[in-house]
């Protein structure tokens, strides 16, 4: 999701962070950004997301009624979530109008304001939204809920055994944290919880020297672990900056899990007989203290480039590999989405993507985002779910976790692959699963909610919420991992590459010895044609049907000509998937697979 830049100074409370909440530095001093709900055809919406829109926050695009089965094309109709000023909205709206040669005209709504005619973008003003006043307000609110739940780690420290009570109902999880706050609370688990929990103090690094922690919620010994290893999931939260509900649920999750474990939940106890659980709770630590002393609205790193005039961040969610599908479209990146150099150009992506190869038999990817109510699963940066049958079990999983997030009429989540309306590259799941050839599913969680501010009543509900999804996860990535039904499945498919990639050389051998024929062919035409327009030759060859030799030659030049080009055409396609299959196949194998140079 997109943002642009509004800023805002916090005051230092109790040697915490916390919030003046009437003191705001806005680039734009004297007007706060709207929020817009924008409708049209694809085709439209397409148009205007061509068009340069700088201030425009474009928090999500979604499928009107949409169904999974039902193919996108341009007359489907779509649904913009924007933030930003009327006149960058309705400059927006104007590029896409275009496509119909109509312009906008807003009428006044009891809602707002809303387009009146058949214009292919239809555009509702929520008037009752003023970012300033939003913010403001929740800043307020956060500062306090935490004057106000003061000395609830002293508590929480104070008692322990039987005497502790239910993390969950802790009053840390009254209200949003700062990342501080956030450390501390899930320190003190892990200092109870020795048995449970173990605290890995540096797994990575920030842009700006900050130690990235991650926690290991287990029921597994030192002892047993090198005896009898078990599988591991990985989940991490808050690689964008302002998406807080999203840390707050993963939080939730986590304690969520040692209530259950110290109570001896059977269903806890079975699920932690299978799984070993990695948890990386705040990816972005420097964006995400800048949320609390700057900018609420900050998405990306704090790596700071200068790129098309603006200074902007690093979008730690397009900065992963492989390179192949790494920034593939820079016409379409914008400040929110700027995704770095490389992949892994960034500290902090490349010491996780070290961190996550080093878990044994990892068995499960998570990412979890706000905001939307989406399960998305791979490919953000490709159409369709992948080869199969990794695609159908993919499909199958994002639904079930779907399904098991989808508790109550008005939380209802959708599941579809990330590029069911508009390619990314470079994004988190996407790399992880190819990064392991498809045996490691990989999933992306929007929470629910409807604004990246977000109310602090909504935490627990959203987490408990989200607790059940993950837990859905755990089962369904269990039974995805089966390893004999994997390794079969990879078997298959390294053999139908391996096959594919056989046949595709004999292609080329036939296709490159037609072009020798044609060439000779080509060279036997040429002399005729000289020959003829010197007199010379008997020109036997030239069939009584023909008006002239001249028009008889001209004739077959041009036929061998094109077969030539069709020839040149299908060999190039073929080359550059057999380029594919030996990257794929040398990843799979390395040298120890002979492939025949084409």
């Amino acid at each position: 999701m997109k943002m642009c830049r509004v800023f805002f100074a916090m005051a230092v409370l109790s040697l915490s962070l916390a919030v003046n909440s009437t003191s705001w530095d806005y680039r734009h001093h004297q007007a706060s950004r709207h929020r817009y709900t924008i409708e049209s055809t694809k085709t439209a919406m397409d148009a205007a997301l061509q068009t340069p829109h700088p201030h425009l926050d474009i928090r999500s695009i979604k499928v009107i009624q949409s169904s999974e089965n039902q193919p996108v094309h341009g007359d489907t109709r779509v649904r913009a979530d924007v933030v930003g000023f009327e006149k960058d909205v309705e400059a927006f709206a104007a590029a896409g109008t275009l496509q119909s040669i109509t312009s906008i005209h807003v009428g006044n709504h009891v809602q707002g304001k809303i387009s009146t005619t058949l214009s292919p973008m239809k555009v509702l003003k929520h008037e009752g939204y003023s970012e300033h006043q939003v913010i403001a307000k929740d800043r307020r609110e956060v500062l306090a809920c935490m004057e106000g739940t003061e000395g609830y780690l002293d508590d929480l420290k104070g008692k322990t055994g039987k005497e502790s009570m239910l993390y969950t109902k802790n009053p840390f999880f009254d209200c949003f944290r700062p990342s501080h706050e956030v450390f501390d609370f899930l320190d003190t688990m892990t200092e109870q919880n020795p048995d449970f929990m173990t605290k890995y103090e540096n797994v990575s690094i920030t842009y700006e020297g900050r130690a990235i922690p991650a926690f290991k919620i287990s029921t597994t010994s030192k002892q047993e672990e090198v005896i009898m290893p078990k599988k591991t999931l990985y989940t991490q939260a808050l690689i964008h900056a302002r998406e807080w509900q999203a840390g707050a649920a993963t939080f939730y999750m986590m304690a969520s899990m040692l209530d259950e474990l110290r109570a001896g939940d059977k269903a806890a106890i079975n699920l932690f007989d299978n799984f070993d659980w990695y948890f990386v709770p705040i990816v972005n630590i420097d964006g995400y203290l800048y949320t609390w002393n700057v900018n609420r609205m900050w998405r990306t790193n704090r790596h700071l480039v200068h790129w098309n005039g603006q200074e902007v961040g690093v979008d730690l969610n397009r900065n992963w590999p492989p390179e192949e599908y790494f920034n593939l479209d820079p016409s379409n990146v914008d400040q929110e989405t700027y995704p770095g150099e490389y992949p892994l150009s960034e500290v902090s992506s490349a010491g996780l993507f070290d961190f996550i190869r080093t878990l044994d038999s990892l068995g499960g990817i998570l990412d979890m985002h706000a905001f939307g109510g989406q399960v998305l699963r791979p490919f953000s940066n490709q159409p369709g779910s992948g080869v199969e049958p990794f695609g159908s079990k993919m499909r199958t999983l994002g639904n079930s976790v779907r399904n098991a997030l989808s508790t109550h009429p008005n939380v209802q989540y959708t599941s579809e692959t990330g590029a069911n309306l508009y390619r990314a590259y470079g994004c988190f799941d996407d790399g992880m699963f190819l990064e392991f050839n498809y045996t490691v599913p990989a999933l992306t969680i929007e929470v629910e909610g409807s604004d990246f501010v977000s109310p602090q009543a909504s935490i627990r509900s959203v987490g408990q919420n989200i607790h059940l999804g993950l837990r859905q996860f755990a089962q369904e990535a269990h039974e995805y991992t089966q390893q004999e039904e994997v390794e079969a499945d990879v078997r298959k498919e390294d053999q139908l590459h391996i096959n594919e990639f056989g046949r595709n050389n004999a292609l080329l051998h036939e296709i490159r010895d037609r072009k020798k024929v044609l060439k000779a062919k080509l060279d036997t035409l040429d002399d005729a044609n000289t020959d003829l327009m010197m007199g010379e030759g008997d020109n036997s060859f030239v069939e009584t049907s023909e008006k002239s030799a001249q028009e008889y030659i001209e004739k077959r030049v041009e036929e061998a000509n094109t077969e030539f080009e069709k020839l040149q055409a299908e060999e190039a396609k073929l080359e550059a998937r057999q380029s594919i299959l030996k990257k794929l196949l040398y990843s799979r194998f390395g040298q120890s697979i002979n492939l025949e140079d084409s």
